[in-house]
């Protein structure tokens, strides 16, 4: 666990939003990152047999990106681009990241539709999917003032406050229990304040019945009490609890706003009844929903 954050994998398409991740990353040394590689997934045109121009183009650039990085003497900085076309891409960010013995990947999403949800890109969500490292999704969104040419992209919301309140959903399963070891890391770090947030499942609690209403109450409410027990002592860290019924993936997305938080770290899959859709259904929908960055922890394997 003290390795986890150690080394980060740092996926790159150069693009406008690597220019922004770039400018964001030495903020991202609160959690204990002492290394980084920054890794892109080349499109070459001709497959696995790149050109000298090819290489020149995505190298040199992967190598201005660690050249500024390097010059906050924040990180230490590798630069690897992969031209295996072949192979999708979340896999080659993956067999890079085990390449670089990374502990965690670092990568962002953009855009919004009609209905103001963001799109969870198709690279961006078969990585949530397949990964067995845990992923921080930075959340970004087209700056209107930028030149319209090249689009200038911002984090919605700026990495420098991601751990002032970060906001934990638990559902007590074995996924969100490894979560929470990883929440604990935190606590006795950076973060500065904690919600921890239970979502009473849908058709387990029928809410006409008040007695059964309080029993489910009492029992979850000390269930986070215990958790907020154990985060306190190992940190000097403000800690809340919270406890609501209805669509876990609305009331998680709401109380993230409501409660202003900067981060959510939550499990990628839960024990809900629609555990076998990606991300456990509810994860899914609160990454599209939530302008909030989310440390995406994975089932524990093996």
């Amino acid at each position: 666990m003290k390795k986890l954050f150690r080394h980060a994998l740092v996926a790159l398409d150069q693009s406008p939003a690597s220019e922004a991740m770039v400018k964001c990353l030495p903020d991202l040394k609160e959690f204990g990152t002492q290394s980084v590689t920054l890794f892109t997934a080349a499109a070459v045109a001709h497959q696995n047999h790149p050109t000298d121009e090819e290489k020149r183009k995505w190298q040199g650039r992967l190598d201005e990106y660690a050249a500024r990085i390097g010059e906050s003497g924040t990180f230490e900085v590798t630069a690897q681009v992969d031209y295996d076309s072949k192979t999708p891409v979340p896999l080659r960010i993956l067999k890079g990241a085990r390449e670089a013995g990374a502990g965690y990947i670092i990568i962002a999403n953009r855009g919004h539709s009609t209905f103001r949800e963001m799109l969870l890109g198709s690279t961006v969500t078969a990585l949530l999917q397949q990964s067995d490292l845990p992923v921080f999704l930075i959340k970004l969104r087209q700056d209107d003032t930028g030149n319209s040419d090249r689009p200038v992209l911002r984090c919605i919301t700026p990495c420098r406050d991601a751990f002032k309140h970060i906001l934990y959903p638990t559902d007590f399963s074995d996924t969100a229990q490894f979560a929470f070891e990883i929440l604990q890391r935190l606590a006795s770090g950076p973060a500065e304040r904690i919600t921890l947030f239970h979502v009473q499942a849908r058709g387990k609690v029928d809410l006409t019945n008040a007695a059964q209403l309080e029993e489910f109450n009492r029992i979850d409410m000390e269930r986070l009490m215990v958790l907020s027990q154990e985060l306190q002592k190992k940190a000097s860290v403000d800690v809340d609890i919270a406890l609501s019924q209805g669509p876990a993936a609305r009331m998680i997305v709401d109380k993230a706003r409501s409660v202003r938080a900067t981060m959510l770290v939550m499990g990628s899959q839960g024990r809900g009844y629609i555990s076998d859709i990606f991300l456990g259904g509810v994860t899914y929908q609160v990454l599209r929903h939530t302008p909030v960055p989310v440390l995406v922890i994975p089932a524990r394997r093996g």
